[in-house]
C-alpha cells in the first residue's frame, strides 16, 4: 500500500532543455519523492550550449529541500536520445519494483502522482497491465463513466510501471512476418479497415528477412507489449502535458497532443473501477482515428500508396 505521493521513486530524465526541465522539477519538488533517480546524458562533443544547460540543470540538486534519498547518474559520455532514456530506465528498476517516469519535457499535475499511488499497488499483480499512462487526448470519451480507461494504446509522456513488465520488452528483432500472417492488429481494432491500415504500416517496416529492430525506446515497447496482449490504464481527464516542441523528435507543435491541458488538482478520485480488464475497442478505435493516423501526412500517404501501386 503506498499511503502517499511520496512514496513512489520518481525518474527523471533531462538533457540541456532547462527551459522544460524546470517546470517538470517544480512539480517533482511539489511531490516530495522519497526517492528521486536523477538522470542526464552528457552534451555532444564541442556542443558548449549543450554542456552550459546540462550544468544548470545538474544544480537543480541544490533545490532539494526535503527527505530524499537521492541518486544521479550523469553520464561521462554522450549515447543519444533513445539509448539514453532506455539505459534510465533501466538503472530505476534494476533498484525498484514500481516507479514513475518523466522526462524533461512532461509536465505532470499532482492528481498524476496520486493517480499512480492508487493504482500500482492494485494492478501489481496484474500481468495483463503493462502500464499506467499519464496521458489522455480523447477525454471526450468515456460513455460508461469509469474514472480511467483500459487501452491496448496510449501514450508514455508520464507514466508508471513495475519492475517486471519493464524486464519483459523484447531487446531484440521483431518477426514482423509472423505478426502480419497472424493478423496482429486485427485483435485489437474492432474496424477492420483500422486493423488493415496497421498491418500496412507492418509491412512497410519489413525487411528482405521479415524481421525488425525498432530504435525507440518506447515502441519497442508497446510493440512487445502489443505481442504479449498487455493493456495500459489511461486516465479519463489528461494529467500530463508534453511542452518539448523542437526536441529531437517533435520539430513543430501538433496540437492534437503536444501543450494539452492538465487536469490540475492535488488528487485523482476513482470511485469506479473498469469491472473487466479488456481493452476498450471503441477507445483505441477513436486513438488511431484522431491522434495517430492524421500525424502521417497526405503527401506520405500519397507516396506509400503509389509505392503499393508501384510494387504490385
Amino acid at each position: 500500500m503506498l499511503k502517499s505521493i511520496s512514496d513512489i521513486p520518481v525518474l527523471f530524465i533531462a538533457f540541456a532543455r532547462p527551459q522544460f526541465a524546470h517546470k517538470v522539477f517544480d512539480m517533482i519538488k511539489e511531490a516530495k519523492p522519497k526517492k528521486l533517480y536523477f538522470y542526464c546524458d552528457k552534451a555532444r562533443n564541442g556542443n558548449s550550449e549543450e554542456l552550459e544547460n546540462n550544468n544548470i540543470i545538474k544544480d537543480y540538486i541544490k533545490e532539494i529541500s526535503w527527505d530524499c534519498d537521492l541518486k544521479t547518474w550523469f553520464r561521462d559520455e554522450n549515447i543519444g536520445v533513445d539509448p539514453s532514456v532506455e539505459n534510465a530506465i533501466d538503472w530505476l528498476f534494476k533498484n525498484e519494483d514500481i516507479g514513475i517516469v518523466l522526462e524533461e519535457d512532461c509536465v505532470p499535475s499532482l492528481a498524476f502522482f496520486d493517480f499512480c499511488r492508487q493504482l500500482l499497488p492494485k494492478y501489481n499483480d496484474d500481468k495483463r497491465v503493462w502500464f499506467i499512462s499519464g496521458n489522455n487526448f480523447i477525454e471526450d470519451y468515456n460513455p460508461n463513466g469509469y474514472d480511467y480507461i483500459i487501452s491496448s494504446v496510449s501514450y508514455q509522456w508520464g507514466w508508471a510501471t513495475w519492475r517486471d513488465r519493464w524486464q519483459k520488452m523484447n531487446r531484440g528483432i521483431f518477426n514482423l512476418s509472423e505478426m502480419i500472417s497472424y493478423r496482429l492488429n486485427r485483435q485489437f481494432y474492432a474496424d477492420q479497415k483500422l486493423a488493415i491500415y496497421t498491418d500496412r504500416q507492418l509491412k512497410r517496416w519489413q525487411d528482405n528477412g521479415g524481421r525488425w529492430d525498432p530504435k525507440p525506446w518506447d515502441y519497442r515497447f508497446q510493440l512487445t507489449m502489443r505481442c504479449n496482449g498487455g493493456l495500459a490504464i489511461i486516465p479519463k481527464q489528461n494529467l500530463v502535458s508534453n511542452i518539448g516542441v523542437y526536441g529531437s523528435h517533435a520539430k513543430k507543435e501538433n496540437n492534437l497532443v503536444h501543450n494539452k491541458k492538465i487536469f490540475d488538482e492535488n488528487i485523482y478520485e476513482i470511485k469506479r473501477h473498469p469491472p473487466f480488464i479488456v481493452g476498450d475497442f471503441s477507445y483505441a478505435n477513436m486513438f488511431y482515428k484522431k491522434i495517430l493516423k492524421p500525424r502521417t501526412s497526405i503527401l506520405r500517404r500519397t507516396i506509400n500508396k503509389a509505392s503499393q501501386i508501384f510494387n504490385k
